[in-house]
C-alpha cells in the first residue's frame, strides 16, 4: 500500500484516474450544489445486564467482541482521518457510553470534531439519537418522552450543547414522536424519501434536494431532510459505487441534482445517509473513500460541490414548503413499522414470532409501570419526571442530593432504605426501556443474539422488581414467552430465557418450570 492511500482506488490499488468522468476544470457545476454525507453510528448494548461486561463473541475474532472489532475497523480510523468533521452524524448513546469506558481517546476525537464545527461555522454537525434505538411509533407516549429525554440528556452531557437535530431509530416516525421532538427544542430530523406522502402544494413527489416543514400540533412544526434513496442505496449495497471517490463525485452525484435548480442556479443539497459502520467495517477501506469524497479540495469539492452539514444548510436554507408524511413509517420496512411489530416479509422466514414477543414485553412493561407508580408514591413527587431524569443520576451527571431535592416527594433525600428501593425501581425502568432495543426485532429469527439480549434486559428488570418489592413478574413473562417460537429450531422464548447465564441465588423469583 502506498504511503498516501487517499490517492489510490480502494478496489484495485491503482492510482486514481486523472480524468474520472468529468474533470474539475470542465465541470458545469457551481457553488449552488451542496453535499451532505450522513452517518448513523450505533451499537446496541451488548453487556450482560447483571455483570456489566460484554461476553466473548467468537464471531468477532481476532477481537473479543464486535464493539472492539468495529472500533478498530471503523470508529477509530474515521476519527483519526477527520471524517467526523466533514459529515453529519449521530453517535448512539449506548455506543458512546461503551467508548467512554473502553476507548475514551476515540470518543474525545469524535466530540472534538463537532466542537470544531461549532467554532468554525457556529453550528455543530452531530445529532442526538433516541436513547435505546427504540422504534418510537410502537412505544407508549411516556416511553417516547423518556427515550427522547434520555437521548437529549446524553448528547448535552457529551457534546456540551443542546441538540438541534435527532436521528430516529430506523427513521421510524409518527406525528406524536415529531411533536415531542419539537416541544423539546429539536429543529430537524432525517427521513427516507418514501416516508413522504405528498407536499401540501401538489401531489407530486417531494424534491429531496431541499428541507421541508411538517406541521404538528398546537402550531408547532419541525423540519425534515429526505436523503437521496438511490445514492444512499448504492453507497450502502453496491461495492462498485464506492471504489473511487473522484469517479463517484464526477459521475454519480450530478445525475441526482434537480435540473431545474441547476438551470436557475438555485441552491440544492444531496443527502447521502447510511449506517456509519459502512465506512471501514461493513466495507473495508471505505473510510478512505469518505475522506477523499468530503475533504479539502478533493472528491466532491473538486467537482463543484460544497460539502456541508445538515444543521448548517438548514440555518441558511429554512424550508419554504410543507410535506405530509406517511405515518407510521421507517426506512427499512415497506409495511410501516411491521418489521418490529406484527412481523412482515421484510425478513426471511416466518416472522410470526415478533408479535407475541412484543406482547410479552408490552405486558411486562405495563406491570413495571404499575409497580413503579405504586411503590414510589411516598418517595417521588412525579415518578415520570424522575424517570426522565434518571439517566443523569445513574451516570453521575447529577448529584444525588440535587436529584432528590428536585424530584423527591419531600424535597430531600429519603431514608437510606427508601432511597435504595427507589433506585432499584428506577433501574428496573431503565432495563424495561432496554428490552425494546430495535435490533431484537429487526432480524429474521427469535434464536439470534439480538432477541436473546432483549430478553436478558427484561430478566434484569424482573430481578430488580423482585429485589425491591418481592413481586414475581417472572411467572407471567415466561408464560407470555412460551407463545413465541423460533421457526428455525422450534425453541420458544421461555427456553431461551432459561438458557441465559445463571445468576446468584435470590436475584430472581423461583422458577416453577411451567
Amino acid at each position: 500500500m502506498a504511503s498516501n492511500p487517499l490517492s489510490f482506488s480502494v478496489a484495485t490499488g491503482q492510482r486514481l484516474a486523472e480524468d474520472a468522468g468529468t474533470s474539475p476544470s470542465t465541470s458545469a457545476l457551481s457553488a449552488h450544489q451542496f453535499l451532505c454525507v450522513y452517518g448513523h453510528f450505533y451499537q446496541p448494548p451488548r453487556e450482560d445486564p447483571f455483570t456489566g461486561k460484554i461476553p466473548h463473541e467468537p464471531g468477532a475474532a481476532p477481537f473479543d467482541n464486535f464493539n472492539e472489532k468495529i472500533t478498530a475497523e471503523c470508529y477509530r480510523p474515521n476519527a483519526e482521518l477527520g471524517n467526523f468533521e466533514t459529515i453529519s452524524f449521530d453517535l448512539g448513546p449506548t455506543l458512546a457510553a461503551w467508548l467512554e469506558r473502553a476507548h475514551p481517546d476515540t470518543l474525545a476525537r469524535i466530540i472534538a470534531a463537532d466542537k470544531r464545527n461549532v467554532a468554525e461555522h457556529g453550528v455543530g454537525n452531530a445529532l442526538a439519537q433516541a436513547y435505546n434505538h427504540t422504534i418510537l411509533p410502537l412505544a407508549t407516549p411516556r416511553d417516547k418522552e423518556t427515550q427522547i429525554a434520555w437521548g437529549l440528556a446524553d448528547f448535552a452531557h457529551r457534546f456540551g450543547r443542546q441538540a438541534d437535530g435527532m436521528w430516529l431509530a430506523e427513521t421510524a416516525v409518527d406525528l406524536e414522536t415529531l411533536d415531542i421532538l419539537a416541544r423539546r427544542g429539536v429543529r430537524y430530523t432525517v427521513l427516507a424519501p418514501w416516508q413522504a406522502l405528498e407536499t401540501t402544494e401538489t401531489t407530486e413527489p417531494i424534491d429531496p434536494t431541499e428541507p421541508y416543514r411538517v406541521r404538528l400540533f398546537d402550531g408547532r412544526s419541525i423540519s425534515v431532510f429526505f436523503y437521496n434513496g438511490p445514492l444512499s442505496g448504492s453507497v450502502s449495497f453496491d461495492s462498485g459505487a464506492t471504489n473511487n471517490a473522484d469517479t463517484f463525485a464526477a459521475s454519480s452525484l450530478p445525475h441526482h441534482l434537480n435540473p431545474q435548480k441547476v438551470a436557475s442556479q438555485t441552491d440544492q443539497m444531496i443527502v447521502i445517509a447510511t449506517d456509519g459502520e459502512l465506512y471501514g467495517h461493513h466495507k473495508p477501506w471505505r473510510d478512505y473513500f469518505l475522506t477523499r469524497l468530503t475533504h479539502d479540495d478533493e472528491g466532491a469539492r473538486a467537482y463543484g460541490f460544497q460539502v456541508t452539514s445538515l444543521g448548517r444548510y438548514l440555518r441558511d436554507h429554512p424550508p419554504t414548503r410543507e410535506v405530509t408524511l406517511r405515518t407510521p413509517s421507517a426506512w427499512s420496512c415497506a409495511h410501516g413499522v411491521a418489521r418490529w411489530g406484527a412481523g412482515c416479509n421484510c425478513t426471511e422466514g416466518d416472522a410470526t414470532w415478533k408479535a407475541p414477543l412484543r406482547r410479552a414485553f408490552s405486558h411486562l412493561g405495563a406491570q413495571l409501570d404499575a409497580i413503579f407508580i405504586r411503590e414510589t408514591a411516598q418517595t417521588l413527587a412525579d415518578p415520570w419526571a424522575a424517570r426522565n431524569a434518571w439517566l443523569t443520576l445513574r451516570n453521575g451527571w447529577m448529584d444525588e442530593d440535587a436529584f432528590w431535592k428536585r424530584y423527591g416527594a419531600s424535597g430531600a433525600r429519603p431514608a437510606p432504605a427508601q432511597a435504595e428501593r427507589a433506585r432499584q425501581l428506577l433501574e428496573a425502568q431503565y432495563f424495561g426501556q432496554c428490552m425494546y432495543t430495535s435490533c431484537g426485532f429487526f432480524f429474521e429469527d427469535l434464536e439470534r443474539i439480538e432477541p436473546r439480549n432483549d430478553i436478558a434486559f427484561a430478566r434484569r428488570a424482573i430481578s430488580l422488581i423482585w429485589q425491591a418489592t418481592g413481586v414475581d413478574l417472572q411467572r407471567d413473562f415466561l408464560r407470555d414467552l412460551r407463545e413465541t417460537h423460533s421457526w428455525r429450531t422450534g425453541a420458544n422464548g421461555a427456553i431461551l430465557y432459561r438458557r441465559l447465564p445463571p445468576v446468584a441465588s435470590g436475584l430472581l423469583p423461583p422458577d416453577s418450570g411451567m
